[in-house]
């Protein structure tokens, strides 16, 4: 209920604007045939650049990025497959009437949906934005490099892909990698001794009952991993953590991951494919319980 009181809000206050003739273009308007809250909201995201020039859009980054805001809040209640082939359809759009317009439109998507102050955090919205820039030989390498950089990232750490078998160093130096934790489920938890919130996260988690019980059943596999040298620091802190935990450091992580923010957790399947992303701390402590309360005492 909370979540639709949101949405509503969100899309009052869109057409707010446009009957007060505040955008840049004149947005879409369902026509009555079309009835329900979100069945309008996907032909808005539909036919929201049907009116916009896109030879002129680019003019004026400011009016761009206040009408890619207003685009994005409605795809955020679209359903997804109406929603991706809406950006594919706008970068196709942009790259037809001016391919070097994508670097300024990669830019807008990445304020707007990757930034430390994203309007709405979606790092798959973003990849196809990315993407596009990253391959368009139009412009400068050097504009290229950071959208391909996040591209190689987001490409490979999506919820449904399966995570390579990523290699670390333990406490004691000796080599290890993800499958040492077997066929199990794994919470793959990367994090920084340094970094407060992740030295508050892991006496909480040392402390759970639930978790060191889905750890007993043989249900759930913790993985801790340090994007940094394995130095003598590290092991002095790493040596604390609980003994039936994974533990282990790989300065290349950051290669792999989008590790802009610490802790970051992903929850993945025996096979390693990513189930779930970016869970914060009460979402983690709640799957542990949920886990917990739903698992027999031996599998």
């Amino acid at each position: 209920m909370k979540k639709l009181f949101l949405a509503l809000t969100l899309v009052f206050a869109f057409f707010s604007n446009v009957a007060a003739q505040d955008t840049f273009f004149q947005y879409p308007v369902p026509p009555e045939s079309i009835e329900g809250f979100y069945p309008r909201c996907n032909y808005m995201v539909e036919h929201f650049w049907d009116r916009c020039d896109m030879k002129r859009a680019f003019s004026s980054h400011a009016k761009m990025k206040s009408a890619f805001e207003d685009y994005i809040q409605l795809v955020g209640q679209a359903q997804a497959d109406t929603a991706m082939a809406s950006v594919d359809n706008l970068i196709a759009r942009v790259k037809k009437a001016d391919s070097k317009n994508l670097l300024t439109l990669g830019n807008i998507a990445r304020e707007v949906l990757y930034s430390d102050s994203a309007m709405m955090f979606s790092e798959q919205l973003y990849l196809p934005f990315a993407k596009a820039v990253a391959e368009n030989n139009k412009i400068p390498a050097a504009d290229r490099a950071s959208f391909q950089y996040e591209t190689g990232i987001l490409s490979t750490s999506q919820v449904g892909m399966t995570l390579p078998d990523i290699p670390f160093t333990r406490p004691d130096g000796t080599k290890g990698s993800l499958s040492d934790a077997g066929r199990k489920r794994v919470l793959l938890m990367f994090f920084d001794p340094e970094c407060d919130d992740c030295r508050v996260l892991t006496v909480l988690q040392s402390a759970d009952v639930n978790l060191k019980q889905l750890h007993d059943k043989g249900y759930l596999q913790m993985v801790m991993l340090y994007p940094g040298e394995p130095d003598e620091s590290w092991k002095n802190k790493a040596a604390s953590m609980p003994k039936e935990w994974i533990v282990g450091a790989n300065p290349d992580l950051d290669t792999m991951f989008n590790l802009d923010a610490l802790p970051t957790a992903y929850y993945l399947s025996p096979k390693y494919k990513i189930i779930a992303k970016n869970l914060d701390m009460a979402r983690l402590f709640e799957m542990y319980r949920m886990l917990n309360n739903n698992v027999p005492a031996a599998e």
